[in-house]
């Protein structure tokens, strides 16, 4: 879908009317706005580009420097038991995936063909071509390159600071909504194998049911009360690490997927070829 912006050919056309006006009609996001002090807008592209990926391999390099003293892949949770074996996913119902349509909010990437909402009032006619996508996808242990790509803007990250600083920018990526249907049905399949088999950690409150960052400080609150009404000595120690997510080790990802949670054959390749990265266009 895409909306033309007029305005007379004389300028008398209020701008700054037509283009609020057309942010309400637009289904899209109004994307960022970036001072042209900065550089022409190919060149900001450019700029911001470089800038996210620098970062991630300034972190790379930095932790290539000084590996690890112990093998990354050892000990396992539960090196004395085999983890049961996680081989084919369980392809989805059209009944799941109306499900996961219905739940999911009315925005969209630019990669999508048509918007949200408009994909939900004709679920009835493309449920089943989307289940047949899905199913494909996890049959065969593939998941298409058009799907990875994505489109990245650039969010302040706070209102307060200066715009012209593009280490101000924070990397917003949105993906595709088919892509985005088929990671949450892979999500509730693993998570399904690694709850019933009690393959989580006890202590994780992050991505777990019934656990969030509350749960987390309730538990650390317990316990430092217990350890203070025992007259012992607490200590915390917090971690923050920069760009976590980006700078997770495919390697030792796939390793412990296998050896520590079990999974293999169709379930492995599928995550295999998911974290080969293919590089998106940046949206400015």
């Amino acid at each position: 879908m895409s909306l033309r912006l007029l305005t007379t050919p004389n300028g008398s056309g209020k701008l700054s009317t037509i283009y609020s006006t057309a942010n309400l009609l637009h289904p899209y996001l109004p994307l960022p706005q970036v001072s042209h002090a900065l550089a022409p807008r190919c060149s900001v592209t450019d700029s911001f580009a470089s800038l996210f990926t620098d970062k991630i391999s300034k972190l790379r390099l930095s932790l290539a420097s000084n590996p690890p003293t112990t093998y990354p892949h050892l000990p396992s949770p539960s090196a004395t038991v085999t983890p049961p074996v996680f081989y084919t996913f369980t392809p989805a119902s059209e009944s799941e995936i109306h499900k996961i349509l219905s739940n999911c909010p009315n925005k969209q990437s630019d990669s999508d063909p048509i918007p949200t909402w408009l994909l939900k009032e004709c679920a009835s006619v493309l449920i089943p071509a989307i289940t047949n996508i899905v199913n494909l996808s996890l049959t065969s242990g593939q998941f298409h390159p058009s799907l990875k790509e994505s489109v990245i803007s650039p969010l302040l990250k706070k209102s307060i600071l200066d715009k012209d600083k593009l280490s101000n920018y924070s990397p917003i990526s949105n993906h595709c909504l088919i892509s985005k249907i088929i990671e949450r049905v892979v999500k509730s399949r693993l998570t399904d194998h690694l709850t019933s088999n009690k393959l989580l950690n006890p202590h994780q409150s992050a991505y777990c049911k019934h656990h969030s960052t509350e749960t987390a400080l309730l538990h650390i609150h317990d316990y430092l009360i217990n350890a203070t009404a025992s007259q012992q000595l607490s200590c915390l120690c917090l971690l923050d690490l920069s760009a976590a997510f980006d700078t997770i080790d495919h390697s030792i990802l796939l390793t412990r997927l296998s050896s520590w949670f079990g999974t293999h054959g169709c379930v492995l390749n599928w995550f295999k070829v998911i974290v080969i990265i293919s590089l998106p266009p940046c949206q400015m």
